[in-house]
């Protein structure tokens, strides 16, 4: 198993769930709860597990018409947003009792999709921050991926190259060379000195979310 091949089964392993037809998409909560615990338990300042589901066809955002918690005898509604991502609340009772979550797509056929993200939105962002969060991701990565692969085969874990910004409505005016962007995401390269630098490395664009940027 490659790296890319592993980090995409790490992120993506709940998504055998989802139905195939334009029916509801349905999951079991434990798989949610497991990783929100991973997060919590590491006290990461910044680095979060995102649940998101996205369409089949070409990875967009899915639109949902409604969606809800159920165990045998409750139900609670499911809290989303237009970018079909799910926030989902950290609650042990519902692990115990067996939740089932459950997303209904205004049409289509979607799939749940997790992604190490840190949040934002960051109106300025320093050189520190841009180091500290990468490090984050990686010891999140690490987390995620239990004791077997994270300590007896290190090897598997992907290599970060840096992070990705995702720009909401701009890119920066000024950008440097060893930056890559595309659209509205930059790939950037993270340096061992910008560990205490507390300088601003971006400010007066707004960057949506950071994700880690892995090695092909």
């Amino acid at each position: 198993m490659n790296k890319c091949l592993f980090i995409a089964t790490l992120m993506c392993s709940m998504a055998v769930n989802a139905q195939l037809t334009d029916e509801p998409v349905v999951m079991s909560y434990d798989g949610f709860y497991d990783r929100m615990e991973v997060v919590n338990e590491g006290n990461f300042q910044h680095a979060k597990v995102g649940f998101y589901l996205k369409t089949y066809e070409n990875a967009e955002n899915c639109v949902l018409k409604e969606g809800k918690i159920v165990t045998e005898r409750e139900r609670f509604p499911l809290t989303y947003d237009d970018n079909g991502q799910l926030f989902l609340p950290f609650d042990k009772q519902l692990d115990t009792h067996k939740a089932m979550v459950i997303a209904t797509p205004q049409s289509g056929q979607c799939q749940l999709s997790m992604q190490i993200e840190a949040p934002g939105p960051f109106t300025r962002l320093t050189y520190a921050q841009a180091y500290t969060i990468e490090q984050e991701f990686d010891d999140l990565i690490g987390d995620l991926s239990g004791f077997f692969v994270g300590t007896l085969m290190p090897f598997l874990l992907p290599e970060h190259k840096g992070v990705q910004l995702h720009f909401a409505d701009t890119l920066p005016a000024k950008v440097p060379d060893s930056w890559q962007c595309q659209g509205l995401q930059c790939k950037v390269p993270i340096e061992q000195q910008w560990q205490d630098n507390n300088k601003t490395l971006v400010e007066g664009t707004q960057i949506h979310r950071i994700t880690p940027w892995i090695a092909q």
